[in-house]
């Protein structure tokens, strides 16, 4: 079994990444921008502490009436509570006293005299160093930082100075309460930001893939049926492109599965009719062949001459017929091949008339042409439209009436890039039924011009011209009424390849 992972756990974790990310760089920055302020602060609380500790030792000492070294036990003591880096007094002349070691027990720290060295800051030389507090962060004197304060003796005058070096754990003493509320602002937007990533997230799965989902139900049902299902598509957002995409391929599909039903009873209709039409012209072959036969045996050579005749023209029926299938073939299958070539319209008009001159005048019907002048050289299968226009006379003259007309019209249009080429007969016309499958295989109609039962034909012919006419990308109409004659119209793209006998294979519509 499948398991398929939602979208949600997918963009959920992304978001929080993102918040958290946010929070990571919104934090860098804040501590960046608020390092020096906080400094700043920490320096004036420091710069409180060491001078509130200086004026304790000139209260405590009388003014360092015993010297830097004449500091009493439990002042000592008491100092070491105060800061946790070490303190040193130094007198007027520079010397130093032993430094004064933070309480482990005040700060919770492990500092000895064998981990540290006291380094003498040079600004303990300068006499500036007895006129205020200073504090000094940085590492250029004193490698981290120092604060000095002067003391002073009963008489105000200056009795040396209180130095507090490094400055390194008094500085983060001052920062820590700053820096813990700041980690827990951290941890309190760093789950905040979880939170409402998630909360985006769901809102987001719900929004973006809710839709997308629904879309996935309704192809998984089009399935069994593709006519009925479609997506629901609101606005013009890429997943309503989506949506629009999914129901145009559906109805594609709709179109190729009615498509592939119709030639699927296109072609059981084909093969009932061939096998129809076989079967008649066979069986009577069959039938004179043995009639040729028993004439034969029988010394009736004139009988069996006049029988082997008659199943030769039934062969060449069937023959025609064959030929006519493979041709039909050829022009609607996907390997179908045009041999392209420039034609003249008059001329291709004045042998189609030639080739049918004679048929007409024996049915006792006028055949004429006219032509527009100035007609434009076609690009075209020149023998395959010679079949095509050859069809049409032929239906136009078979179903004319005795002492009729049957007229070919060529004409340009230039605006519209076309020329047309209509057969008009004044037969007795067809039923709007009858045009609607007039270029159906075998379609055998209602009325006379549609069952020609005055001739033996194989019914091909008017679908061969469509095929003919589809493969130049060309279109193949009827017009007509009962009672009123028939135009078969056939409009041609002027333009093509101007290369004469080049293989192009055929378009289909």
């Amino acid at each position: 079994m499948t398991v398929r992972r939602s979208l949600f756990w997918k963009v959920a974790p992304a978001l929080v990444a993102l918040q958290l990310v946010v929070v990571a760089v919104a934090a860098g920055f804040t501590i960046w921008y608020a390092r020096s302020a906080q400094e700043t602060l920490a320096s004036a609380a420091l710069a409180a502490r060491i001078d509130a500790t200086a004026e304790e030792i000139e209260r405590r000492t009388n003014g360092l009436a015993d010297g830097v070294d004449g500091l009493e036990e439990d002042l000592r003591l008491d100092l070491s509570f105060r800061f946790p880096d070490p303190l040193i007094l130094i007198d007027l002349n520079g010397t130093a006293a032993d430094p004064i070691w933070p309480s482990a027990e005040g700060f919770a720290i492990e500092f000895s005299s064998s981990d540290s060295s006291w380094d003498e800051p040079s600004w303990v030389q300068l006499e500036e160093a007895y006129d205020d507090v200073v504090i000094d962060l940085s590492d250029e004197d004193v490698e981290g930082g120092f604060a000095s304060a002067p003391l002073f003796d009963a008489g105000g005058f200056p009795a040396g100075l209180l130095v507090v070096q490094p400055l390194t754990r008094s500085l983060d003493l001052e920062l820590a309460a700053s820096q813990e509320a700041f980690r827990k602002s951290v941890r309190a937007i760093a789950i905040l930001a979880v939170v409402l990533a998630l909360l985006f997230g769901g809102i987001l799965t719900w929004w973006l893939v809710g839709p997308i989902r629904r879309m996935a139900a309704v192809v998984s049902e089009m399935g069994g049926d593709w006519q009925a299902n479609r997506v629901e598509i609101e606005g013009e957002d890429e997943i309503a492109v989506l949506g629009r995409s999914i129901n145009e391929m559906a109805d594609r599909v709709a179109e190729s599965i009615e498509s592939l039903r119709a030639t699927d009873r296109m072609r059981r209709e084909l093969v009932a009719n061939v096998g129809h039409d076989l079967r008649t012209p066979l069986a009577g072959i069959r039938l004179h062949i043995e009639e040729a036969n028993r004439f034969e045996s029988e010394g009736r050579h004139a009988e069996a001459v006049a029988s082997l005749t008659t199943a030769q023209k039934q062969i060449d029926h069937v023959s025609r017929m064959i030929d006519d299938l493979f041709e039909l073939s050829r022009l609607e299958g996907d390997a179908s091949l045009l041999r392209i070539e420039p034609i003249p319209p008059a001329e291709l008009v004045s042998e189609v008339v030639g080739m049918f001159a004679a048929s007409a005048s024996q049915a006792e019907v006028v055949l004429q042409a006219d032509l527009d002048d100035d007609l434009p050289i076609l690009h075209a299968d020149g023998t395959r439209l010679i079949r095509l226009l050859g069809n049409l006379i032929s239906n136009a003259i078979r179903h004319a009436p005795e002492r009729s007309e049957v007229s070919l019209n060529v004409r340009a249009n230039m605006v519209a890039g076309e020329l047309t080429m209509s057969v008009s007969d004044q037969g007795v016309g067809m039923s709007e039924e009858d045009q609607q499958r007039l270029f159906d295989r075998y379609y055998r109609g209602s009325d006379a011009r549609t069952r020609d039962t005055r001739h033996k034909r194989t019914g091909l012919g008017l679908a061969i011209a469509k095929a003919v006419a589809e493969a130049h990308d060309g279109r193949l109409e009827v017009e007509s009424a009962p009672g009123e004659g028939t135009t078969m119209r056939f409009t041609l793209p002027i333009g093509g390849s101007p290369d004469s006998g080049a293989e192009l294979q055929a378009q289909r519509l």
